[in-house]
C-alpha cells in the first residue's frame, strides 16, 4: 500500500523534489553572493554568479518539464472527449463550440471559483451567516 501511495505521489508531481532542490540551492547561492558583496570579494562574487546562472537555468528546465507533465493528463482528457464529441452545442445560444474551448473555459472557471471560495467563506464566517462560525469563537464558548 505504501508503494502505491509513493507511485501516486510521484505521478502527481514527478519533479517536485528536483524543483525544490534547485530552489533551495539558488537561495543558498544568493546568500553567499550577498556575503561576497559585503566582504568585497569580487572573484568569489563572479564565480558564485556563474554558478547561480547555471542553477537558475536548471531550475527553469525542471519547472518547464514539470509543467509539461502536469499538462499531459488534460491533453489526454481533451483528446478522449473529442473522439466522441468533437463539438458541443450551447443550449441557450444555439452555437457550437469546440471541445478544447469548452474544456479550457470550464477549467478556468473551476480554478477561479476555487480561488473565490476561501474569501467568500471567510466573509460569511465574519457575518455569522449559514451557521459558519470562526474556530476561535467556538473555542471560547
Amino acid at each position: 500500500m505504501k508503494k502505491v501511495s509513493e507511485l501516486v505521489r510521484f505521478l502527481k508531481d514527478p519533479h517536485s523534489k528536483k524543483v525544490q532542490y534547485y530552489k533551495e540551492r539558488y537561495q543558498e547561492l544568493d546568500d553567499l553572493s550577498q556575503e561576497a558583496v559585503e566582504m568585497g570579494d569580487v572573484i568569489a562574487y563572479r564565480s558564485i554568479e556563474v554558478e547561480m546562472r547555471e542553477v537558475f537555468f536548471d531550475y527553469l528546465t525542471a519547472v518547464v518539464v514539470d509543467s509539461i507533465y502536469r499538462l499531459v493528463p488534460y491533453v489526454l482528457i481533451i483528446w478522449i472527449i473529442s473522439l466522441k464529441w468533437p463539438t458541443i452545442t450551447i443550449p441557450f445560444a444555439n452555437r457550437q463550440v469546440d471541445v478544447f474551448g469548452a474544456f479550457l473555459v470550464s477549467y478556468l472557471l473551476y480554478h477561479v471559483g476555487k480561488g473565490l471560495v476561501k474569501p467568500i467563506k471567510s466573509k460569511l464566517c465574519k457575518l455569522g451567516l449559514f451557521g459558519l462560525v470562526r474556530a476561535s469563537k467556538v473555542s471560547k464558548l
